[in-house]
């Protein structure tokens, strides 16, 4: 709207005075509402912007960001995976259906008195066949205690008074055997039970309570007898293909301190530190030695140059924080992105299928296009320019989701592409979010951890009974021989 001068506005008014005061009144009102007029634009853009940021952190979850889906609480979050598909067992799955035994521990008869029809007398005939059926069942457990006597005998020629020796594990009047000390450590670090039910469940089952304390001494011994076999897993991993990295926050003496882990499919090495970064890393003895491939999910201090491994990043978290960008910036390079590395992992389990490599054309031709969408994308996540009237702020100006996500994708392609040409490379770091998983479990169930020390010693025993599930290895047999000390990898194969 054009500006009046105080003399265009007494020719309007015909030099009245009168009029040109109340068009002069009236052009002062409108520029008052123009001036509030565009305070409140400004402002309602800023309160929009603080809108979206406050409804993607409210709508984060595991489904659209890093969040772990202990966070998602009872919310059901939306799945990223496709719908449709055959329901039930994947294809080729052993099943667990009850199977006969060849030789059962009891046989119970059933005879046949008399004809059903005439009322004959069949007690003295000859039995011509019959059918089976058995009932698998599991026995009340009750204490099986073993009492060692040591013979004492007197030598006829000296007089010497001679006493035969106990085992050198049989070292108090009455303690307790091996095996009820694997199942303390199954239950606690398997199954999470907290002590004080792992009590009440031993007294349910054989009369007798142990307390609290003697549970936490068989769990500190168990610990100490495992250090040499937890050095031969962080030898295994060192000298890996491949191995998977993750962290989560565990509560340890009322406050935040952190638990990683390294593993692969044959080994899992948990570690507990006050801190995340990479003082935390160094301190597991993998990674400082590791010169293999990491798969992890982009956090920064793996990419130290002090490390000498090479870098795969997990494409489900690259899936789900385009996700979100989908969600809450309405990007169409996200979604995209998305359907690139969908489409990228389907032709890559495709070729593994058929046990040959993804061919160079096709390889080409899928990083040709991630690279124009991030081209276009730039222009979708470009920070638009300060107003000239904004006040100026020091620092660097932060940049929005969209495009840390995007430089990201810039800056990591062949670590995230790395599926592609390298067969030993999996899509996702699902192997290390499934072992890091059940240590988040445990906390859920029995709470944070009273000591350092009580976390420790469950991380590198849980680590232990972890490894020998992968390598399907009784885990009950093989904490009692730990026990004994006479376990060793391949020992119960």
């Amino acid at each position: 709207m054009m500006e009046f001068t105080p003399v265009q506005v007494m020719q309007i008014s015909k030099g009245d005075k009168e009029i040109a005061d109340f068009i002069t009144a009236l052009l002062e009102q409108n520029r008052q509402l123009k001036k509030t007029v565009e305070q409140q634009a400004k402002r309602i853009v800023q309160l929009e912007s603080r809108v979206q940021e406050l409804e993607r952190q409210l709508g984060s979850n595991s489904s659209n960001s890093s969040k772990p889906p202990s966070s998602d609480g009872l919310r059901k979050p939306k799945s990223l995976r496709p719908s449709g598909g055959k329901k039930g067992a994947p294809k080729g799955h052993d099943g667990h259906t009850l199977k006969m035994v060849s030789q059962p521990d009891e046989i119970k008869w059933h005879t046949i008195e008399s004809c059903s029809r005439c009322a004959t007398s069949l007690v003295d005939l000859p039995v011509e066949a019959y059918t089976r059926r058995q009932v698998v069942d599991l026995p009340l457990p009750r204490l099986v205690v073993t009492e060692h006597r040591s013979v004492s005998k007197c030598c006829p020629n000296c007089g010497t008074k001679q006493h035969a020796a106990f085992p050198e594990n049989v070292q108090a009047p009455v303690q307790y055997g091996d095996s009820w000390k694997a199942w303390c450590a199954y239950l606690n670090n398997y199954q999470h039970l907290p002590l004080e039910r792992i009590c009440q469940l031993f007294e349910d089952m054989t009369g007798h309570r142990p307390s609290e304390a003697t549970l936490l001494s068989h769990l500190e011994a168990l610990s100490v007898q495992l250090e040499p076999i937890e050095k031969v897993i962080r030898q295994q991993l060192v000298s890996s293909d491949l191995v998977h990295a993750d962290e989560t926050g565990m509560r340890i003496e009322n406050k935040t301190q952190w638990l990683h882990t390294v593993s692969n499919i044959d080994w899992t090495l948990y570690n507990v530190h006050k801190k995340r970064g990479k003082e935390a890393l160094n301190t597991n003895g993998v990674l400082p030695n590791y010169t293999g491939i990491l798969v992890h999910d982009c956090w920064a201090p793996y990419f130290s140059d002090e490390f000498r491994f090479e870098h795969a990043l997990c494409g489900a978290h690259l899936l789900r924080e385009c996700q979100g960008i989908i969600d809450y910036d309405k990007h169409q390079w996200a979604a995209d992105m998305q359907a690139l590395l969908r489409e990228a992992w389907q032709q890559t389990k495709k070729t593994r299928r058929a046990e040959r490599p993804v061919e160079a054309k096709v390889i080409a031709d899928l990083e040709t296009r991630y690279d124009q969408i991030l081209f276009r994308g730039a222009e979708e996540w470009k920070t638009p320019p300060p107003a000239p009237d904004a006040p100026l702020k020091r620092g660097r100006k932060a940049k929005s989701k969209a495009a840390n996500l995007g430089e990201r994708f810039i800056l990591h392609k062949t670590a995230i592409m790395r599926f592609l040409r390298d067969d030993r490379v999996p899509f996702d770091n699902s192997q290390a979010e499934r072992d890091i998983r059940m240590m988040k479990i445990k906390q859920e169930i029995s709470g944070s951890f009273r000591t350092e020390e009580g976390a420790k010693q469950f991380a590198r025993i849980r680590g232990f009974i972890s490894t020998l599930r992968k390598q399907k290895l009784d885990v009950l047999a093989s904490i009692i021989s730990v026990i004994r000390g006479q376990f060793s990898f391949g020992s119960l194969t």
